[in-house]
């Protein structure tokens, strides 16, 4: 705060321009009644602190309204009026003029700070003017209420800090014990909310053990599903491999039965020259037969001799005959014998010495049963490709046991994420729990705050009978 030098006034009530200049020290301004004097001060006042407000302090038939207060540091405040202008002009040395407008009722903060001689705020609603006071006005605080003298007299010696730390630190403990009763009773509220789901990890421990016997069982029922198919395998191949032995039973002896269809060919052809042989002796009979009959005809010696020699020839081929005959013997036992091998055959049919004209068919049989006898090499290689297949089925296991595994890692994944959606939800829940715990806080902080309003309302405490400051209440 600095002094005041000097003060103009222009068209301002009585004063049309007048200067007036302070020294240091007291300044007394005399003169008569409705001279001017208190004039000097409503200008001033209304210089520094915008007041009185309006344009009636204008002088009659003026168009405007200026007054200059200047400070001994050089700095000069103006504050001027006219039908388009209202603002204020600060001029400080070697600086340019600041202008101040568009203020309204207010004292721009750049005045307050040109002059420094505020207000003294003593409470919300009332602030004390010590720098100047009006003409009227009584002795200083002499006017005011009790508690506003207290409070002016507290807050000029400094003990409104001390008032002012109590309060805060009053509404403080207050507010911090009526917060604490809030927690304690949300977190009693959430303990009984929480209490339905104190069983919650035995239920996921009994929920993970049947995933786990859901999870054996599935793999069980798929390894017997593999069994099966294993075993339908199996049979199939058990059913083949029953099927190529007997053929190859069949065939066992093919080699022999070519050996002896060969055989049965050179008897084929024995026969045949047995059956020319005893064409020819059946002719022999016959030509014995006439010659007998020529012999009784004729009696001459020459025909004697010839009949002996041609008789001794008969002899001869008697004895070739016996001995065809012998053989023809020998030959319809091999007949009959390879007779009993042919019907312990089961392909061959019956050969008959008489039908023997039936082995070129046995010959095609023959043919047939080389093919055969490939069809069952070509069914030994397949029977040996199968051994090599069944040898894999070691590896095949290791492979569908690795997938086994796999595939459990993946069940096994797919549960966390289940357990993870649901702890998901979880939060969820709980982030909805403090979202209804937050409203309800809000909803009793209106309802205190309503309640609050309500004691005010009624100027007295329910409980001590006491009455309630009003101002007190808005200041905490």
């Amino acid at each position: 705060m600095t002094n005041i030098q000097t003060v103009r006034l222009e068209n301002f009530q009585s004063h049309f321009d007048t200067f007036v200049e302070f020294t240091e020290g007291l300044n007394v301004i005399v003169g008569q009644s409705d001279s001017g004097k208190t004039a000097i001060l409503r200008g001033i006042r209304w210089a520094l602190y915008n007041q009185p407000r309006g344009t009636d302090f204008i002088r009659v038939g003026a168009d405007f309204v200026r007054v200059t207060v200047s400070f001994h540091n050089g700095t000069s405040i103006v504050r001027e009026r006219t039908n388009s202008k209202n603002r204020y002009t600060i001029q400080r040395e070697s600086q340019e003029d600041l202008v101040l407008e568009g203020f309204g009722i207010h004292v721009p903060d750049e005045v307050l700070e040109a002059h420094g001689m505020g207000h003294l705020r003593i409470d919300h609603d009332n602030e004390l003017m010590i720098h100047l006071s009006q003409q009227l006005d009584g002795p200083f605080l002499l006017e005011q209420t009790n508690s506003v003298r207290a409070k002016t007299l507290g807050r000029i010696s400094g003990a409104h800090f001390l008032d002012m730390a109590i309060r805060d630190v009053t509404k403080d403990v207050s507010q911090l014990n009526q917060r604490l009763k809030q927690e304690q009773l949300a977190i009693e509220k959430l303990q009984e909310e929480l209490i339905p789901y104190s069983s919650l990890n035995e239920m996921q421990e009994q929920l993970d053990q049947t995933d786990n016997q859901i999870q054996q069982i599935k793999q069980l029922e798929e390894r017997k599903n593999r069994l099966q198919l294993l075993k339908l395998q199996k049979e199939r191949l058990d059913a083949e491999e029953e099927e190529t032995k007997k053929r190859k039973r069949l065939v066992s002896d093919v080699d022999v039965w070519s050996t002896k269809v060969e055989h049965l060919q050179a008897i084929r052809s024995r026969y045949m020259v047995f059956d020319q042989k005893q064409k020819q002796y059946q002719e022999m009979n016959k030509a014995i037969v006439m010659c007998q009959k020529w012999l009784e005809k004729t009696q001459h010696a020459q025909v004697a001799t010839k009949k002996l020699e041609f008789t001794a020839e008969l002899v001869t081929l008697r004895a070739k005959l016996k001995s065809l005959l012998s053989k023809q013997e020998t030959i319809q036992q091999a007949f009959k014998q390879e007779e009993q091998r042919m019907q312990r055959s089961s392909f061959v049919d019956s050969i008959h010495v008489i039908t023997l004209e039936k082995i070129a068919e046995k010959q095609q049989k023959y043919q047939q049963l080389k093919r055969m006898k490939e069809q069952i090499n070509a069914y030994i290689e397949q029977r040996r490709k199968v051994s090599e297949f069944t040898s894999r089925l070691s590896q095949v296991d290791e492979t569908m046991q690795r997938q086994e595994l796999i595939t459990d890692a993946y069940k096994k994944v797919t549960r966390l994420q289940a357990i993870q959606s649901q702890l998901k939800e979880f939060d969820q829940r709980l982030k909805e729990g403090k979202r209804f715990i937050q409203l309800q806080l809000e909803e009793q902080e209106k309802a205190e705050s309503k309640w609050q309003k309500r004691l005010l309302a009624e100027g007295t405490c329910p409980t001590c009978g006491q009455s309630i400051c009003i101002h007190e209440n808005e200041k905490e």
